[in-house]
């Protein structure tokens, strides 16, 4: 036991941060309430209990039992197939399993004991379930970012960097107040895929069963949310690299050592796409089944315009952008910058990565995420900034920069993050969070809301159904 607790002495920062993980698991709201939350939950439910896709019954339980009217719509069916729609991706659902089986064994262990809990699936041991399976995803996420991370740099700058992103942006929102969203879940796929791609690099290439793992990874990163896959670049921008390397040094003529490499790594990307292909095919066979087509529901094909014209507003917009929403972001792409004196690659990957993120957001007609807390969209990203963020912090520190001194400004970024929580969850009804940012008034609201945080504190501990406004219930 010793022996296996040495790490945790020797790295302080990774103590910290699972401390602090332990700490947040009495503060998760466990309970489903939007028609995105049903439409994950309703896959995971209809496989184990029904043996089908057809949600018919779902979608009624959630708008005639729980008075969920915005469900109403959902109930629409396919021209094509009749069935209701989804144009969830069935990822989440899968890698919620595990805990949803484990729910419905305890429910049957205690019903055999005397409780009177229904074993139906909707309970709410289940839902916990997967309450609690997004918390512990998001968090294997944020460990697998300071793991990056303390490849480069130390303890404090890997844990403060970590932790700033987490409670500096939506993440910790989609974590803690609407974990049933696929956001924790994909924070957890792509960090995963990073991670799995970065230690993988070598000047010699991969094995072939890397580059499988890689496609596994890939093929579940895209499964939780299809835009997921534009993480790809990063393979793909590592590739570009590693010819240029093998060019280089000939002036223009290709050497003989380029046309093995290149034969290699074609093999390798077949393999990465096909196991990712394989990996993916629960995904297929949902599209054909419940829309008769091997690709997402036609609705979401129409909010589409791959102009997209708006993705300087997903990033700048006063009510809806990503940067005023969670400024932070700011100095973790300027970091990004920073972290090219160590690995010019990675950097470059990941800020292409972050573009194409940008650009498919400003794609979508409903960009605004209206009603949602931020951006939610950039959560997949959280392991970019994190390495961001952590390396303009070490440049900072290296520069002089007290470690106490780091630590207040991440404050007032999570601070501002928080604020802006407490607001959304109390202060806004249902159309002040359609509008977004209402400036300069938010400023003012910000005062309010930490005016009204020992209540507001007490009430989500103590007293959280009368948390009325659907932000925190």
């Amino acid at each position: 036991m010793t022996a296996a607790l040495a790490p945790l002495r020797r790295d302080r920062g990774l103590l910290a941060l699972l401390v602090v993980m332990l700490l947040g698991i009495p503060f998760v709201t466990a309970r489903i309430y939007a028609s995105d939350e049903v439409k994950y939950f309703a896959y995971l439910h209809s496989l184990s209990f029904d043996h089908d896709l057809d949600f018919t019954n779902d979608y009624h339980y959630w708008l005639d039992v729980k008075k969920y009217a915005d469900i109403a719509s959902l109930l629409k069916p396919n021209p094509t197939t009749g069935l209701p729609i989804n144009e969830a991706p069935i990822g989440t659902a899968l890698l919620w399993a595990p805990a949803f089986a484990l729910a419905h064994v305890g429910v049957l262990a205690a019903r055999a004991l005397g409780a009177r809990v229904a074993a139906d699936g909707y309970s709410q041991p289940y839902i916990a379930a997967v309450c609690y399976a997004s918390y512990l995803y998001g968090w294997a996420g944020l460990l697998l970012a300071y793991g990056l991370l303390r490849r480069f740099f130390d303890q404090f700058v890997a844990a403060l960097a970590t932790l700033t992103i987490w409670l500096g942006t939506s993440a910790f929102f989609y974590m803690i107040i609407a974990p049933p969203w696929s956001h924790a879940v994909s924070l957890f796929t792509v960090a995963l895929f990073t991670t799995v791609w970065f230690r993988t690099r070598a000047p010699a290439g991969r094995t072939w069963r890397q580059w499988a793992l890689l496609g596994f990874c890939a093929g579940l990163m895209m499964m939780v949310r299809e835009q997921d896959a534009l993480f790809l670049l990063l393979p793909a921008v590592e590739t570009l690299f590693r010819l240029a390397r093998l060019w280089r040094p000939h002036a223009g003529e290709a050497p003989a050592a380029l046309w093995p490499a290149l034969r290699r790594i074609i093999g390798g990307w077949a393999l990465l796409l096909g196991v990712a292909l394989v990996t993916f095919t629960p995904q297929l066979i949902a599209y054909w089944v419940l829309g008769g087509r091997l690709g997402p529901s036609s609705t979401v094909g129409e909010k589409l315009n791959w102009l997209s014209p708006h993705a300087l507003d997903v990033l700048l917009s006063p009510q809806y952008g990503i940067i005023p929403w969670a400024p932070v972001v700011v100095p973790a792409l300027i970091g990004l910058g920073l972290l090219a004196r160590r690995d010019r690659e990675l950097a470059v990957a990941l800020l292409i990565a972050f573009a194409a993120q940008l650009f498919a957001a400003g794609a979508y007609a409903t960009w605004q995420g209206k009603s949602s807390f931020g951006q939610r969209r950039f959560v997949n990203c959280t392991v970019l900034f994190i390495l961001g963020l952590g390396a303009l912090l070490h440049w900072a520190r290296s520069r002089g920069t007290r470690p106490a001194l780091l630590a207040a400004l991440a404050a007032v970024f999570v601070a501002w993050e928080g604020g802006l929580l407490l607001q959304y969850a109390q202060l806004w009804d249902s159309a002040r969070k359609q509008a977004g940012l209402q400036w300069p008034g938010v400023l003012a609201d910000q005062a309010r809301a930490y005016g009204r945080l020992p209540e507001l504190a007490w009430r989500y501990v103590f007293d959280r159904k009368s948390l009325v406004n659907r932000g925190l219930q």
